[in-house]
């Protein structure tokens, strides 16, 4: 009887190995520039002809191969990286598999070009198919030069699923574009059919990197991110809640400099932003995961795209407060906002006359004068004032629209508050606070409210029970659906607890990862915010207007509601000159 199971032919595995490393174009350039960093290069250049598919070419000023080690290169797990298997768990380089060159050369045409500093020639390997064809001398500067023509010539079936040359292009821009990311101190050119698109220049500044590769208009929104915590250090920028995209393809994580993607660093960069942004906007974060080797497993992927950590979940919290940091202390990047060095700035206005009225023209707020001189305002360095022209702040208010809307007037433009927004953030920001300092009072109610649940609302409530009565709320069950209302937090209004606790439970059930520790926590202050602030439709007293606009004076005007919608808007008084036509 015939046998059934046949070990397949060396030439046949070593084709399949190639394609779980080569995937595409961008693949080939992924690899070689992370050889090209490796070789401590210090300019790399990328040069494609026809998306990658006729030609892709990567040069670098790295150390250079001797000659006896050219051949070793193209053989399977041959690596100057790695010498034992514990080495496997103190990876501090980007390649260190030894399948980069092997993958590549089984699926193409090469042409390999390395010299060293102390050689006066260098060394020329020309392979096809994982062939070495011929083995010469050749003369060019130190470094390694490396071409690959005709990838996959030798497996039609699978060049046929290759895409479009502009899809293989942005493809391949793409890990260009993470490297460069990652490296500001290399210089990285790149060239599609002879003509230089991108070109970034080193530079000791890592923001100045992030400007030349995601452009100035994010450049002026970003943050920088800075914590640490034990072994685990976190650095980058996050973007301010004014400014998003309708895409994540803004968002970069990096483990020890290497590009990865990760689900739960990502889950964890969504949460932090979950209050802030609306639902269908993302941040653009750049961020620099940096612990012991031994704390992560790089030698899970193929292409190694993928780690696993030692302490998941540590890292989820290390991301997850990093961000919100950045989110909370606002505006803080010195050279925009002031000289370095500088402790405060001042901020000179005199009070002007409303110059219309709405319903009721109300004058400044007394508390608005911080200063020891009337109309002086004293901003601590790190912030920035939120008013546009020459950002000044108070705005005189003018009064109240449609009972929903509060009108104020400054130099140069107008600006319009959501009250209900407003009162909202303002609300999340002191519950927030008095369960952070550990301040909360659970006020027992006269006579327990009871509330019946349904099935789903049992469970969730169920799952947060013990993150309820740390801000407050006392829920007991009382039947199989009936549940008592015995205490709630004593900052808030208890006019209506039953419709408290539904839309703290419906909030819940939009959790992800449900009883998440201060995750769980801050979806409960949201919802306790949103249902104790001033609704839309309802007229307000001057008092409450006045404090309303004091309290949003520490805000920046990116500032949006904890439900991520905002809280601003302004109006150019030139643009209402223009429509008079006075201008």
């Amino acid at each position: 009887m015939a046998r059934k199971i046949e070990v397949l032919p060396e030439s046949v595995s070593q084709i399949i190995a190639a394609g779980e490393v080569i995937e595409r174009p961008a693949s080939v350039v992924k690899e070689l520039m992370e050889n090209a960093i490796d070789a401590g290069s210090s300019e790399i250049t990328v040069e494609l002809k026809a998306g990658g598919l006729q030609l892709i070419r990567v040069t670098d000023s790295g150390e250079g191969m001797d000659q006896e080690d050219v051949p070793l290169a193209f053989q399977r797990y041959a690596t100057s990286k790695l010498r034992r298997a514990e080495d496997l768990y103190a990876i501090h380089t980007l390649g260190f598999r030894g399948e980069a060159l092997p993958s590549i050369s089984q699926v193409s045409k090469m042409t390999l070009q390395t010299r060293t500093h102390d050689c006066l020639t260098g060394t020329k390997v020309i392979c096809e198919g994982g062939e070495i064809k011929r083995v010469s001398e050749t003369g060019l500067p130190v470094g390694t030069e490396v071409g690959v023509e005709q990838l996959f010539y030798n497996i039609p079936a699978k060049r046929k699923f290759l895409k479009s040359i502009r899809s293989e292009l942005r493809s391949a821009l793409s890990h260009f574009f993470r490297l460069s990311l990652s490296h500001p101190t290399i210089s990285f050119r790149f060239i599609h059919d002879g003509r230089t698109l991108h070109e970034h220049v080193k530079t000791e500044s890592p923001l100045a990197r992030v400007e030349a590769v995601l452009g100035k208009e994010v450049y002026g929104h970003l943050q920088p991110i800075g914590f640490e915590q034990g072994e685990i250090r976190l650095s980058g920028f996050a973007s301010l809640p004014s400014f998003s995209k309708r895409n994540a393809e803004g968002i970069y994580f990096y483990v020890n400099q290497r590009f990865i993607k990760d689900r739960m660093i990502y889950r964890a960069v969504l949460d932090a932003y979950r209050h802030v942004l609306p639902m269908n906007q993302f941040p653009v974060v750049v961020l620099f995961i940096t612990l012991p080797p031994s704390f992560v497993d790089v030698n899970v992927h193929p292409t190694k795209s993928e780690v696993k950590f030692k302490d998941p979940d540590r890292v989820y919290q290390a991301v997850l407060g990093a961000i919100r940091m950045v989110l909370e202390e606002g505006p803080r990047r010195s050279e925009e906002v002031a000289p370095r060095g500088a402790t405060e700035k001042r901020v000179f206005r005199e009070w002007a006359e409303p110059s219309f009225f709405v319903q009721e023209t109300l004058s400044p707020p007394s508390s608005f004068l911080r200063g020891e001189e009337k109309g002086m305002l004293t901003v601590r360095d790190g912030g920035e004032l939120p008013w546009e022209v020459e950002k000044k702040w108070p705005y005189a208010v003018l009064g109240q629209i449609r009972g929903t809307y509060i009108l104020c007037e400054g130099e140069g433009s107008l600006v319009f508050i959501d009250q209900h927004a407003a009162h909202e953030r303002i609300l999340f920001e002191k519950f927030k606070k008095k369960f952070e300092n550990g301040s909360v009072i659970s006020e027992r109610l006269l006579l327990p409210i009871l509330i019946e649940l349904s099935a789903e609302e049992s469970c969730t409530l169920d799952s947060a029970g013990e993150a309820l009565k740390e801000i407050g709320f006392e829920v007991e069950p009382v039947g199989e659906k009936l549940f008592a209302i015995q205490s709630v937090p004593s900052f808030i209004d208890p006019k209506d607890p039953k419709e408290m606790v539904r839309g703290i439970l419906e909030e819940l059930s939009f959790l992800e990862k449900r009883g998440r520790g201060k995750e769980t926590i801050y979806t409960l202050l949201v919802t306790l915010a949103c249902h104790s602030a001033v609704r839309g439709n309802s007229m307000l007293r001057r008092e409450e207007i006045d404090k309303l606009v004091e309290d949003l004076a520490p805000f920046h005007a990116s500032t949006t509601c904890p439900h991520g919608r905002p809280i601003f808007f302004f109006f150019p008084l030139d643009e209402l000159k223009r429509q008079f036509k006075r201008k």
